[in-house]
């Protein structure tokens, strides 16, 4: 199930795909599109400066929710190519009609990843699959062994799409896969420091996450549902068991449920944002969270 951002802005108000503005962008460079901002950190950093790389989703909105307007479709078949996650629901509703267009290519990042199921909070308690369905967790990126298949997905869709680039895009793509091992490894650390095995967050957002490190991923909120005062109760006591006090939540999200967790446990919360741009930053800060090194 993907984790429900609250929109920032309504849908009827976007008219342009992120980043675009008709005064400033340089339009004499190729540009392709995005469904998420940690994807456009990926490709960009392969691409380098010698593309444009537009995002469909703004930042602050729900992808669960989002819909392209018939201006951003307009726009986005204008574009090279349209690198997608695979497994959100708005994307699935494009998907055949990018692909009927013989000049775009549609890219799903999807594809040779080991995917997990949704909702899944033991990182044991899991089961693998290839198929796409509902029950899929689609926050894939949350995972430096998916990060460098993707990496590598991406240099060979856009050696496809610019082929007089290729020993170009093949060096950067060395540099990201190196840049992302050191992100794992300093992830690794920093959790290893600290002994910790499982953490409270939100919603699940972080199912890979916790399948890479053997972390137990335990949520506030499951399936859109707000926990009962029972339920509550059961999550305070296992905290205390497991030695957690602090809680992890999208930064999206009012913190009244979390925050009266923390309260019991004499701890506190710690605002996580899965969907920034910045994606190694991001897999630092909640490590970092994780460990109980971020007050």
């Amino acid at each position: 199930m993907v984790s429900r951002y609250i929109t920032i802005a309504t849908l009827s108000a976007l008219t342009l795909l992120t980043g675009c503005d008709t005064q400033t962008t340089n339009t004499s460079k190729p540009t392709v599109v995005v469904s998420i901002l940690p994807l456009k950190y990926f490709v960009e950093k392969i691409a380098d400066s010698s593309l444009q790389v537009k995002v469909l989703v703004p930042p602050g909105s729900s992808p669960e929710m989002f819909e392209p307007t018939p201006q951003q479709m307009a726009e986005l078949t204008q574009a090279k190519g349209y690198f997608s996650i695979g497994l959100l629901d708005f994307e699935k509703g494009m998907e055949q009609k990018l692909k009927d267009n013989a000049e775009f290519r549609y890219i799903d990042l999807s594809q040779g990843l080991e995917l997990i199921k949704g909702e899944c909070e033991h990182n044991h308690d899991h089961e693998s699959h290839q198929g796409h369905n509902h029950a899929i967790d689609p926050h894939t990126w949350m995972s430096a062994a998916n990060a460098r298949i993707m990496a590598k997905s991406i240099a060979q869709s856009l050696t496809t799409l610019f082929p007089e680039r290729e020993s170009e895009f093949n060096a950067n793509l060395n540099r990201l896969v190196a840049h992302i091992d050191s992100v794992d490894n300093e992830v690794r650390s920093i959790l290893a420091g600290s002994g910790r095995k499982a953490f409270v967050i939100y919603l699940p957002a972080l199912g890979y996450y916790s399948r890479d490190y053997g972390l137990t991923q335990l949520s506030v909120e499951h399936e859109g549902k707000s926990p009962s005062a029972k339920g509550v109760m059961e999550l305070v006591e296992r905290c205390r068991a497991e030695g957690i006090t602090t809680i992890l939540s999208q930064s999206q999200f009012d913190t009244h449920n979390s925050q009266t967790i923390a309260n019991e446990l004499g701890g506190t919360v710690v605002k996580v944002d899965p969907l920034q741009e910045n994606w190694a930053e991001s897999m630092i800060f909640i490590a970092n969270a994780i460990a109980g090194n971020v007050k």
